[in-house]
């Protein structure tokens, strides 16, 4: 028989600070628009800040969403290097 793992949330917001970071990473190196990548990234940063309070209890899960949390600050940083540099 199959027993099914269901999926935890610190897992789950782990990923989705993941995706958030790197989607706002690559936004901030394709686009043109800082003041979008600033929003984006910060918003990123927010998303990720609140996934590492929900994952702080599981070092695996609470690596991840610390890894969503650098690449947002990455994310911001091009942003804001766009808009005093381009």
């Amino acid at each position: 028989m199959h027993q099914h793992h269901p999926t935890s949330l610190p897992k789950v917001a782990g990923f989705a600070s993941i995706f958030i970071g790197v989607l706002a990473a690559g936004f901030a190196f394709i686009s043109k628009s800082s003041e979008v990548s600033i929003y984006l990234g910060a918003a990123a940063v927010v998303a990720s800040l609140v996934t590492i309070v929900i994952a702080r209890k599981n070092i695996d899960d609470l690596q991840m969403a610390v890894a969503g949390l650098f690449l947002s600050i990455v994310a911001t940083a091009i942003g804001v290097w766009q808009t005093y540099n381009l």
